[in-house]
C-alpha cells in the first residue's frame, strides 16, 4: 500500500479493497453523499449513497425518462419490537448510532453492513443483467444470547415522472397504489394518456410473506411530517416515520393521488445465532403480470445468487480488456476498473453529441462495439447542414459551435480502432430527416466549420463552444480560438484518414484548409505570450489587455494538441500554462472575473473561483495531461493526473468532498469553498484522464495501420504493464525504464521482433502477444 492509501486507511474514512474493485467506507458521515451507480444495458439505473438512498430511473432507447422515486427515497428501517429501539443499517435517515458500519461500493454492487441491539444487518443492492429493477438482499443475524423479535420496513416513494406532457396532466393525477397478493408487494399503477412507453408502473415486492404494508406515505410517515412541495405530488420525508419510531405497524393503506409510495413490513423472530435472508425487488414494469414474473426470479437465495453472479461477471467482463499496473497503487485502483466504470456510466447519464462522442472515444480503448454504437447514435443527432444538437435528452438544439469538430474527431478515432473503412459507407439518419453515409456526415461537419469562419478566418463561437458558460452574445461574429485549434486537429486527422482510404484529392483539400487556418490563428490570435480565447470586435477574450480574465487554459492546450504552436510559440505556451498551476490542478482561466461581464456571459456571473470562472475544471486539466505528453513532459503529465485525482495529497476527499474512487468535474479556488468539489460521475474528466494515462503517459495508441506504442514515460517509474485488446488480438505490454531516463526513446519489440516506429503488426489472430518496450536515451 503506497503512502496515499495508507494515509486514507489510517484516518479511518475509507480504504480500497486489495484488488481495488471495492471501496470500503467506514463512516456514514462522509463530507457529502458518496454514490455508486449500478445499471444494465436495458438502461435501468440505481444511484446508491453510502447510507443506501438514491434515485432509481429508466431511460428508454428514445431517451424518455422514468424517474421512479421522488426525493431519492430508498430506505430500510429496523426496529426491536421488545424495547422499541429503531435504526437503519446505513445509519440514515434516522441517524441512530450503529456499530461496525461499513459501506462497500463495488463495481457491480453496493453492500451496507452494521450492528445494533445484538443484530448484525446487511443490505446488498445490485441491478441484474436484464430487467427494469434492482434487487435488495437483506440479511439479519441475531448475535445476542436471547430471542429477538424485529420489524423490518422497506420503504420507497413513487414518482414515475420524466417526460413532457400538456399542462394539468401531472403524473400524480393518474396514479394509484395497491397491495397485490400475487406480487406480494405494492404495485403503483399509472394511466397517463401521454406516457411515451409502457414502463410507467412501479412496484416494491418481497420474497417473504408481508406482515403489513402502506401505499399511502402519510400513513407511514405521519400526516404532520414535513412535505417537500405544497401540492399533492409531494412525498413525506423519511427522517422520523411515525410507524417506525412509535412502535406501530403499517396500516395496509392504499392510495390514489396523494403522496404515493411503497412500504413493506416484515415481522421476524430470530433465535440466538439464527440468520434470516429476505429478497426485496424494486423497479418498474409494463404490467403487474410482468412485475410478478420479474419477482419470481428472486424467490429464494439460490436463484438470487445466480442472478447476482451473472450480473457481477458481466460488469467486470465489459471492462476487463484494458488494465494497467504501475508503481502507483492508487492509480492502479482508479484506472483498472473505476475510471472505466465511470466513463461507461457517462453514456447512461449523458445524452449529448459533444459529451457522448468524447466518452465514446475513451470507450474505444476497452468497449469497442459499445463505442461504435454510441458514435453512430450521435451522428443521428446531426443536422444536414453539419451542426448537431447539444443534447437529445433533454432536447436542446441551441446553436453551439463545436459539435461538428467532435463528429470528425470521433469518426477518425473509430476508423483507427477498427481499421474498417466500410463503416464510412454506413447510412445514418439526419436529425432533420433523410439519411447519408458516415463519410457524408463527416464532410458535412467539415463544411459547417468552414462556412462558420468569421472575419479573421477562425470559426465563430455562436452561443458557446466547448465551454458552455462562455457566451459572447453581444457579438454574433465573435470567433473561437479553442474551436479553431480543434478544427486544425480535425483537418489533420481527417487528412490522414482520407489518405488511408486512398482519397488523395480530398486529403489535399484538407491539407490546404489546415495550413490556412493554422496561419490565420497564428496571425490573429497570438497575443505575444499565449493565445487569445476568442476574437471579438467588442473586445478580445483571454489576452493580456482583456478586461477581467487574461488567460484561458484551453486556448493553450489545444494549440499544442493540434500542432498550431510552432517551436518559438510553444515555449511561451508551456510557460504560460505552467504559470496557471494551483494546488489541485489548473484553472480554466485566470484571474477569475471579479464581477459579471455581459461580454463573456454566464461564467462571469459566478463567484470568482467557482466552476468555469477560475475554478480548477478537471475536464480541461485532462486536456493538459495529453498536451504534456505531446511535448515529452512525462513528469508533468503524471503530476497533473495525480493533482486532479480524488483524495490527492493536497486535496484529500475529507476536504474536497469528492468520492475517492471517481473523478470530479471541478475543484473550487474560491476562498469560501476552497478545494471543494461540486459533482462527480457524469464528467468528461474520466474519459480524458483515462486517455491521458493509457494513450499519453503509457503511449498505447490506436492508428490506422495498427497499434502504436509511443510512451511519454515519467522518469520516476521504472516499469509499467498494460493489457489491451485491439482488432481481434490481445496485447500484454511491458514498459521498462531501468535507468529512469527522462523523455527517452522507446524501443519496441513484438514477440521478440523489433518494431519500426513503434508500430505493432496488426495480427488479428485471436492470440495474445507480448510487447516489450525499453526506454533508452534519445
Amino acid at each position: 500500500m503506497n503512502s496515499e492509501l495508507k494515509k486514507s486507511a489510517q484516518n479511518g474514512l475509507y480504504e480500497f479493497a486489495p484488488d481495488g474493485n471495492g471501496c470500503r467506507i467506514y463512516h456514514a458521515e462522509t463530507p457529502r453523499y458518496w454514490y455508486n451507480y449500478l445499471w444494465n444495458e436495458d438502461r435501468y439505473c440505481a444511484q446508491i449513497s453510502q447510507v443506501g438512498h438514491g434515485r432509481s430511473y429508466y431511460l428508454s432507447e428514445k431517451a424518455d425518462m422514468c424517474m421512479i422515486n421522488r426525493d431519492d427515497a430508498r430506505y430500510v428501517y429496523l426496529r426491536d419490537d421488545a424495547d422499541g429501539t429503531c435504526w437503519n443499517i446505513g445509519k440514515g435517515p434516522l441517524n441512530t448510532e450503529v456499530e461496525d458500519y461499513c459501506c462497500t461500493h463495488s463495481i457491480g454492487h453496493t453492500q451496507i453492513c452494521s450492528r445494533k441491539n445484538g443484530i448484525e444487518g446487511s443490505w446488498r443492492i445490485f441491478v441484474p443483467k436484464k430487467g427494469f429493477h434492482e434487487v435488495w438482499t437483506l440479511k439479519l443475524r441475531n448475535t445476542a444470547e436471547q430471542e429477538k423479535r424485529l420489524s423490518m420496513f422497506s420503504a420507497v416513494s413513487f414518482y414515475l415522472e420524466g417526460f413532457s406532457y400538456p399542462r394539468y396532466y401531472e403524473m400524480y393525477r393518474c396514479m394509484k397504489t395497491e397491495f397485490k397478493r400475487e406480487l406480494n408487494g405494492i404495485y403503483c399503477d399509472s394511466a397517463h394518456p401521454f406516457a411515451p412507453h409502457e414502463l410507467y408502473h412501479g412496484f416494491l415486492a418481497s420474497s417473504e410473506p408481508v406482515y403489513a404494508w402502506d401505499g399511502d406515505l402519510t400513513k407511514f410517515c405521519g400526516s404532520t411530517s414535513t412535505l417537500t412541495l405544497p401540492d399533492a405530488s409531494t412525498c413525506a420525508l423519511f427522517q422520523r416515520p411515525d410507524i417506525v419510531v412509535n412502535g406501530k405497524d403499517c396500516t395496509n393503506s392504499e392510495a390514489s393521488l396523494f403522496i404515493l409510495g411503497g412500504v413493506l413490513q416484515h415481522k421476524i423472530t430470530l433465535m440466538p445465532g439464527e440468520e434470516k435472508e429476505i429478497q426485496v425487488v424494486f423497479g418498474i414494469s409494463s404490467s403487474c403480470e410482468e412485475a410478478c414474473s420479474a419477482v419470481k426470479r428472486y424467490a429464494d437465495a439460490e436463484s438470487t445468487e445466480r442472478e447476482f453472479a451473472e450480473s457481477e461477471a458481466y460488469n467486470y467482463e465489459k471492462i476487463s480488456s484494458l488494465s494497467v499496473k504501475t508503481p502507483d497503487q492508487k492509480i492502479n485502483h482508479m484506472m483498472n476498473n473505476w475510471v472505466k466504470k465511470q466513463a461507461d456510466f457517462c453514456i447512461v447519464g449523458k445524452k449529448g453529441v459533444r459529451d457522448n462522442l468524447q466518452i465514446s472515444v475513451a470507450l474505444l480503448n476497452y468497449r469497442q462495439e459499445k463505442a461504435k454504437e454510441e458514435i453512430l447514435e450521435c451522428l443521428r443527432h446531426q443536422f444536414q447542414d453539419g451542426h448537431g444538437v447539444l443534447t437529445w435528452y433533454p432536447y436542446d438544439d441551441m446553436r453551439y459551435s463545436d459539435q461538428p469538430f467532435w463528429i470528425i474527431w470521433a469518426v477518425c478515432e473509430l476508423i483507427k480502432e477498427t481499421g474498417d473503412l466500410s463503416i464510412l459507407d454506413t447510412e445514418i439518419e439526419w436529425q432533420d430527416g433523410g439519411k447519408a453515409s458516415v463519410l457524408e456526415h463527416v464532410k458535412a461537419a467539415v463544411n459547417r466549420l468552414i462556412l462558420d469562419k468569421g472575419e479573421h478566418g477562425l470559426v465563430k463561437i455562436y452561443f458557446a463552444d466547448w465551454n458552455d458558460a462562455l457566451n459572447i452574445t453581444d457579438d454574433p461574429e465573435a470567433e473561437s480560438v479553442m474551436l479553431s485549434h480543434q478544427f486544425c486537429l480535425a483537418l489533420r486527422e481527417l487528412k490522414r484518414m482520407m489518405e488511408y482510404a486512398g482519397d488523395t484529392q480530398y486529403a489535399g483539400f484538407l491539407e490546404k484548409e489546415y495550413e490556412q487556418l493554422k496561419e490565420d490563428i497564428n496571425r490573429y490570435a497570438w497575443d505575444g505570450k499565449w493565445y487569445a480565447r476568442a476574437l471579438s470586435s467588442k473586445g478580445n477574450v483571454g489576452t493580456q489587455d482583456s478586461a477581467g480574465s487574461k488567460i484561458y487554459l484551453n486556448a493553450q492546450t489545444w494549440a499544442v494538441l493540434a500542432g498550431v504552436a510552432d517551436r518559438e510559440r510553444l515555449a511561451y505556451v508551456l510557460e504560460a500554462v505552467d504559470s496557471m498551476e494551483q494546488d489541485f490542478g489548473f484553472p480554466l482561466n485566470l484571474p477569475p472575473y471579479p464581477e459579471y461581464d455581459a461580454h463573456v456571459g454566464r461564467m462571469s456571473g459566478m463567484l470568482p473561483g467557482l466552476f468555469e470562472n477560475g475554478g480548477v475544471y478537471c475536464h480541461a486539466t485532462g486536456f493538459k495531461i495529453l498536451m504534456d505528453c505531446c511535448t515529452g513532459r512525462g513528469e508533468k503529465a503524471l503530476k497533473t493526473l495525480k493533482k486532479i485525482m480524488p483524495d490527492s495529497e493536497e486535496n484529500p476527499s475529507a476536504k474536497s468532498g469528492a468520492e475517492p474512487y471517481v473523478f470530479t468535474n471541478c475543484y473550487s479556488t474560491n476562498p469560501g469553498y476552497y478545494g471543494k468539489s461540486y459533482q462527480s460521475w457524469t464528467t468528461g474528466t474520466s474519459a480524458w484522464c483515462m486517455m491521458g494515462l493509457y494513450e499519453g503517459i503509457l503511449g498505447v495508441k490506436r492508428d490506422y495501420e495498427g497499434l502504436r506504442i509511443s510512451p511519454c514515460f515519467p522518469e520516476e517509474w521504472e516499469e509499467a504493464e498494460v493489457t489491451r485488446y485491439f482488432r481481434g488480438a490481445d496485447y500484454h505490454i511491458i514498459i521498462r525504464n531501468p535507468e529512469h531516463i527522462k523523455n527517452g526513446k522507446a524501443e519496441v519489440y513484438a514477440d521478440g521482433s523489433i518494431c519500426d516506429s513503434g508500430l505493432i503488426p496488426d495480427y488479428q489472430d485471436a492470440k495474445q502477444h507480448r510487447i516489450d518496450v525499453l526506454i533508452k536515451r534519445g
